[in-house]
Parts: C-alpha cells; sequence; structure tokens
C-alpha cells in the first residue's frame, strides 16, 4: 500500500490520507452507536461520503500498481501479494479475539468456539474490516491475469460488476460483495493512470470546484430522493466522487498531515478497529451514557483521530520490536518462499 518514496506524488497521497480518515471516522461512528452513544449525525455525514471514501482509496491504490503488471509473478509475491497474505492471517487472528469486545457491546456473548470456526474459513470468506486487505491481493492478482484483455473489456466487465453490487443486487460475504463494488475501481486506477494524472494537473480550479459541487449534489440527492437504490445510481455518485475526491486531495496536497498519513495507510487500516473497540468498551463502563450524549457532535472524531495516532504509534514501536514487527511485515522466509 505503499509506494517507494521516488514514486510519491502529494496530492495522490493526500488522497490516500483522507481516504483513510473517512474510513477510521465510519468505524468509529458505527461502534459508538453500537454501543449506545450518541453521535449526532455523524451517520448521515458518513453515507454521504462513503461515495468518497472507498471508490477514491482503491482508485488511488490502483494508481502505482502499474509496474506490477509489467512485474513477474515471483517478484509481485514478494513486493506486494505476500504481505497483504501475511498480515492478513496475522491480523485475522488478532480482530477475532478483539471483536469480542464488540460483541460484548451489542450485549452478546463471545461464542468463542464459533468465533475459531470463522477464523479457519477466513482466508476463503474474510471477515470485519480485513476484507479489504484480502481484496487488494486478489485484485492485484487477477489484474494482472487479465491485463491482456483490451481496456474496454475490462472495464465495461468491472464496470457492469460493480453496478450490479453498488445496487444492492448481491447477497453474501462482504469480501466477496466489496471485491465486486470496488475492483473497477482499483482497475480504472491502473487502465487510466495516465489520464487521472493529467486531469488532476491540468484542470483549473474552476472546474475542479464545480465537480465537487456535483458530487455533493448528487450524494445528497440520492440520499433526500431515495435514488441510490435505483440501479446504477449510486455507481455514477463513487464515479464522480472518485474525481470529487482527486479535487479536494489537490487542496490537501500542501497540507503535511494527509500527505503523511497517506504513505502509512497500512499499520492504520489493520490497527484501528481493535483500538477502537478497547476504547468504546471502556468508555461504555466508566462514562456514563447521559454525560456522553451531550459529546455526540465531537465523539466520532475525536475517537477517530486517537484511533489513528495510537495505530502509528504502536506500528514505529513494533518497527523497533524483532518480533512485533511481524505484524506489519511478512517475514522473509514468508515472502521467498
Amino acid at each position: 500500500m505503499n509506494a517507494p518514496a521516488k514514486q510519491r506524488i502529494d496530492w495522490v497521497d493526500a488522497g490516500r490520507g483522507l481516504a483513510i480518515a473517512l474510513v477510521v471516522l465510519f468505524h468509529s461512528t458505527n461502534w459508538l452507536g453500537e454501543a449506545g452513544f450518541g453521535i449526532a449525525g455523524w451517520d448521515f455525514f458518513n453515507e454521504t461520503v462513503a461515495s468518497i471514501r472507498l471508490p477514491l482509496f482503491f482508485t488511488m491504490s490502483g494508481l502505482f500498481a502499474v509496474k506490477w503488471m509489467r512485474a513477474s509473478w515471483r517478484n509481485l509475491w514478494v513486493s506486494k501479494v505476500s504481505l497483504f497474505v501475511w498480515v492478513f492471517a496475522v491480523w485475522s487472528v488478532i480482530a477475532t479475539f478483539s471483536f469480542m469486545l464488540g460483541l460484548n457491546l451489542q450485549g452478546q456473548e463471545g461464542n468463542y468456539l464459533g468465533q475459531l470456526k470463522d477464523l479457519l474459513w477466513a482466508p476463503l470468506l474474510p471477515r470485519f474490516e480485513l476484507w479489504f486487505i484480502w481484496a487488494l491481493a486478489v485484485f492485484f492478482v487477477v489484474a494482472k491475469l487479465i491485463r491482456r484483455l483490451p481496456v474496454a473489456v475490462q472495464l465495461v466487465t468491472t464496470g457492469l460488476l460493480s453496478i450490479v453490487a453498488l445496487s444492492d443486487f448481491l447477497v453474501g460475504n462482504v469480501g466477496w460483495i466489496g471485491s465486486a463494488k470496488y475492483f473497477f475501481f482499483f482497475l480504472s486506477g491502473i487502465l487510466l493512470r495516465d489520464g487521472i494524472i493529467r486531469w488532476s494537473s491540468s484542470t483549473r480550479p474552476v472546474a475542479l470546484t464545480s465537480v465537487f459541487v456535483l458530487w455533493i449534489g448528487a450524494a445528497l440527492g440520492g440520499s433526500a430522493l431515495g435514488l441510490r437504490s435505483f440501479p446504477g445510481y449510486y455507481f455514477l455518485c463513487c464515479v464522480i466522487g472518485v474525481f470529487a475526491g482527486v479535487a479536494v486531495s489537490r487542496v490537501l496536497a500542501g497540507v503535511p498531515g494527509p500527505r503523511f498519513l497517506g504513505t502509512r495507510t497500512l499499520p492504520v487500516y489493520l490497527t484501528h478497529t481493535t483500538i477502537i473497540l478497547v476504547v468504546v468498551w471502556v468508555l461504555g463502563r466508566t462514562v456514563p451514557l447521559p454525560d456522553l450524549a451531550a459529546l455526540g457532535a465531537v465523539l466520532p472524531p475525536v475517537l477517530a483521530a486517537v484511533a489513528i495516532a495510537v495505530s502509528l504509534l504502536l506500528s514505529r514501536a513494533a518497527a523497533r520490536n524483532r518480533v512485533l514487527r511481524y505484524a506489519y511485515e511478512q517475514p522473509r522466509w514468508f515472502a521467498r518462499r
């Protein structure tokens, strides 16, 4: 998820930082809501920006996947896929036990045997937010397998699949459904890389603002008029959302924070949900709900900021430890196997 420094583009890093921050905010809001805390309209905000959040991130991820389409299968495994496979396996175990706190927040009893059974099936049926890591591994492999097909065939086929999935016509495992929704955007980042970068670099601020306003109208209009369920409408919102996200990224490119975060998305994505669950569980048992209800307007972003900061600190500390470092990177023997 982190391109070599020499290939970095500031607005792309800023876009990735924006997307991962929106992901953490979304999960913070969800778990605060599950615990009964007031979230004061943050659900509506998250629903509105959903058409930017993951479409933008997968498109940004695809922008720097081009060289891996030309690399050998061995190099692809050693540098990219083995990392995703390893951290998915490690964090599936961690998330299985931290999710017990989530079950407790929902008023359920933790069924350890059931959770362990689901863990064994995780390579085929990914769970929790880790489906995202699983999907990236699949995306790199499938994109390389189909790379010799005509560009139009690749985009039209995956676009139609995305339309179906984003219209909620598919039911099943979160990883499979998520992959169906967003593979088009990852593939677009690969196949349309030069055009996207050129559009971002050459488009004037007035046009970028217009695209952002168009996205707001489409997103809010879809919610207000109930158009999101209309086949293809939400897919169109996501496509516009990518361009709106690029427009915002251009603005954020001069801000160090989003750029910095955009170069460290993997440890944040892996760690943040566990931190959120721990914090929410502790808050729910130490602070009376009426006292927290008044903080509903600020609690989700504050929790998201804490989760991001702690994720970065933990990954930095783990990098100095000979054993803990493998929570965020694959062992050499595994990559070269």
